[in-house]
């Protein structure tokens, strides 16, 4: 039987592999295509695992020497400065590789590693749902106007401040401000004052949506995702080595740590009624059925940070009169995740 670990670092490398080739890293399945991929919070996390396959750390370093220029530098360091030292670590060597070869300039660069780059990665097709954020990006510049509008997109029935949405497109509030300034001075978005704030809403939503392209089905917080999936890959190797009865207290002290990060993703915990050994039975088939999920693109949709506002709609929601049209991209998702192996590797 397998160890919980490795069957936790067997689905986290899936879910990397699928959402990588789904954005044009050579490789085989894709799952994923009816969620939106969010290229920053990826290549941090694709730096975190480091040499748990050296593969998919060079194919995603070869797709980054090469589409570059639609990763934010000033996104990356801004998310490089919530991560832990061990995260911020890993991500100096992968990022010294991608600057030595591609002649950027993305932060906490320290040495970079022996590697040649090599060739297979491709884009086909910038319509695809997957790649809203990349091609928002191309048609308005990578920088905080593309983010504002990806969020907008993705929740089109809230309102929220300058503050709501620097939080939730890691740029600064002083640049997410100037640039709704712009959006609103373009007829793109309405402002509402509203104790003490200025609450933002799209003004056209149907008319953005078109200009946008074909819509993904679901928004998912892939920041919040990562860092929990992070902290779960680290606690499943620690645990193969702990007494049971210490593994439910780290698996207690785990999710109280990750309050934020399953409120954002919009994850529900493991049932906190077991005691004792069963609770850490309950969270070991929480993290395996969450990972599962994850890795065969069949996650839920999360909520909005705003959800508690009554000028909020769950994430991901559909614009008004666009509810009943099915989203695209949804048959490119597997079932389970259970044929996840053949993800991994470059195609020929």
């Amino acid at each position: 039987m397998q160890r919980f670990s490795d069957q936790v670092e067997e689905r986290t490398l899936e879910l990397a592999w699928s959402l990588w080739v789904e954005v044009g890293v050579s490789g085989w399945t894709r799952r994923h295509a009816a969620s939106a991929i969010d290229p920053e919070p990826l290549i941090l996390f694709t730096a975190a695992l480091r040499d748990l396959d050296p593969r998919l750390r060079d194919e995603s370093t070869d797709w980054c020497i090469r589409y570059g220029r639609y990763v934010s530098a000033a996104r990356l360091r801004n998310l490089l400065r919530s991560e832990p030292p061990k995260v911020q670590s890993a991500f100096g060597e992968y990022a010294a590789t991608v600057n030595a070869h591609a002649g950027v300039r993305w932060p906490g660069a320290t040495q970079p590693r022996p590697y040649r780059p090599t060739g297979r990665s491709r884009i086909e097709d910038f319509t695809r749902p997957a790649l809203i954020v990349l091609r928002l990006r191309a048609l308005f510049g990578v920088g905080a106007r593309a983010e504002l509008i990806r969020s907008f997109l993705a929740h089109p029935d809230a309102a929220p401040s300058a503050a709501d949405l620097a939080g939730e497109v890691s740029y600064t509030k002083r640049n997410v401000a100037d640039e709704l300034e712009s959006l609103r001075m373009a007829g793109l978005l309405r402002v509402t004052p509203a104790r003490n704030q200025l609450r933002y809403r799209l003004a056209r939503p149907r008319e953005l949506w078109a200009f946008g392209g074909r819509r993904p089905s679901r928004f998912p917080r892939w920041s919040a995702t990562f860092r929990l999936l992070c902290a779960m890959l680290d606690l499943a190797r620690r645990a193969d080595a702990l007494d049971p009865a210490v593994r439910a207290v780290e698996a207690r002290r785990a999710l109280r740590h990750l309050s934020a990060e399953l409120e954002q993703a919009g994850f529900e915990p493991p049932s906190a009624e077991a005691t004792g050994l069963a609770s850490w039975c309950d969270f070991e088939q929480w993290a395996l059925d969450l990972t599962a999920s994850l890795a065969s693109g069949d996650l839920s949709v999360p909520r909005t940070a705003w959800s508690n506002s009554p000028d909020s709609s769950p994430g991901g929601a559909a614009p008004p009169g666009t509810a009943g049209l099915p989203a695209e991209g949804e048959a490119s998702l597997a079932p389970t995740a259970g044929a996840g192996r053949e993800a991994r590797g470059p195609r020929e």
